[in-house]
């Protein structure tokens, strides 16, 4: 296994830190967005929607359990991929993995921005549009420096203020129960429904657990505690967004009509209050996953440094024990997309990013299965599943995505050969 110890980093974070981090990785901003859009596309059959979806989404989850028992060292998808295939293939999935991490912080910090406005209108545009997003990252990065302790409770705070009002949402919807949608749930939608764009909106709704094994060096047990976690983790996820479509439901029977489903529907429930402590849970569920994302970024960016020539990326802090070159980094390219506003083409490389991610992990499951005793699926059945499951992102790219996907690819392949790895 080509990877290099990584005593520097401490591990500081168990088992339930890692279902909370798995938790606020995925229910991020999109799941105050979630129940219109679904509504939008389904009808009164979205009902059913994020539980049907979460089948495909749990077999993947399935094949990142497998591959994460095998390792204790940080990088993730880039590490399976790299033992499994070689340090090429390795080298390009960290890499377009990285860039979804990057281009993730920096569209999530312009709708941390857009949510803050609907308090304050001026912190839109200009000048105080830029500190907000300036300070919100600088912040997250100073946090992360100062310890994976201090970050990774960052993450717990925010998890817990995004869960507060979604929990709270639930419970009163269902208690006040205006309408019941479930009997008009069970009819199918009718000729035209598009349900490869269903399936791919779900399919990246529950995104974001992929990124849970990239700082594995600063977890306690990673090789015992993550397959768990994300198996837990993506479970209770689907219960959350199961009930908060149900409730939704309840309080606006027609959500096609609202740009925020979970604010409106409070609203209609309690009132003007209602909606300004949704809108408060938003905010804070973009700051926790721009706090992940700060985190696993980061990690990622490290990873791909260990053993390469990559310079001081590699450099931990003997004082805080983290990667700060590669906070740095990871923060300076962030400011950059984010306060040119070109994150918004770039994010589509996220999409593409999740796929080589998910395609590669899916791929190097059963070689993986060759180096130690770990989290076993049974047979070959689930790997190509999710083989499968991976392959219907490439059908439904459209050019342009291709075309952004060949040069980000491109890019990797120009940096592999500048970086190649040192020679013993």
């Amino acid at each position: 296994m080509a990877s290099e110890p990584t005593e520097k980093l401490v591990r500081t974070i168990g088992f339930w830190g890692l279902v909370a981090m798995c938790i606020n990785a995925v229910v991020g901003s999109g799941v105050f967005l979630l129940p219109s859009e679904s509504y939008k596309l389904l009808g009164p059959f979205s009902l059913w929607a994020p539980l049907l979806f979460a089948v495909p989404v749990f077999i993947l989850v399935l094949c990142f359990a497998e591959a994460s028992s095998h390792f204790s060292e940080p990088g993730g998808a880039y590490l399976y991929a790299k033992t499994a295939f070689g340090d090429f293939v390795g080298f390009e999935t960290g890499w377009m993995n990285w860039l979804a991490r990057v281009t993730s912080l920096a569209s999530l910090s312009n709708g941390f921005v857009i949510a803050l406005a609907l308090f304050y209108p001026t912190l839109k545009t200009g000048i105080p549009r830029a500190i907000v997003i300036i300070t919100s990252i600088l912040l997250l990065a100073l946090i992360h420096y100062l310890g994976v302790r201090y970050g990774a409770a960052s993450i717990y705070f925010f998890t817990f203020g995004k869960l507060v009002p979604l929990v709270g949402f639930i419970i009163l919807s269902l208690v006040v129960w205006k309408t019941n949608p479930i009997p008009q749930s069970f009819t199918l939608p009718g000729p035209g429904t598009q349900w490869i764009d269903a399936a791919l909106f779900m399919l990246f709704a529950y995104a974001g657990f992929e990124n849970l094994g990239v700082p594995a060096g600063e977890f306690k047990n990673p090789r015992r505690d993550l397959p768990f976690a994300l198996l837990i983790g993506i479970l209770a996820i689907a219960a959350i967004y199961v009930l908060v479509q149900l409730g939704a439901m309840s309080a606006v029977p027609d959500l096609s009509k609202s740009d925020t489903p979970i604010a409106t529907a409070a609203s209609s429930i309690i009132g003007p209050i209602g909606g300004m402590i949704v809108t408060i849970g938003a905010l804070m569920s973009m700051a926790g996953t721009n706090s992940g994302t700060m985190l696993e970024g980061s990690r990622m960016l490290y990873a791909l440094s260990l053993g390469r020539r990559m310079g001081p990326i590699s450099y931990v802090n003997p004082r805080f024990r983290t990667p700060s070159v590669a906070i740095a980094i990871h923060t300076a390219a962030a400011l950059a997309f984010a306060l040119s506003g070109s994150f918004r083409q770039l994010a589509l490389l996220s999409a593409v990013a999740r796929l080589t991610t998910y395609l590669a992990t899916s791929l190097a499951v059963p070689r993986l299965r060759k180096l130690n005793e770990g989290f076993r699926t049974p047979g070959l059945i689930v790997p190509i599943l999710g083989t499968l499951v991976a392959l219907v992102f490439v059908v439904t790219l459209d050019r342009w995505k291709l075309l952004a996907a060949g040069i980000a690819l491109s890019v990797g392949a120009v940096l592999y050969v500048l970086t190649r790895p040192k020679v013993a």
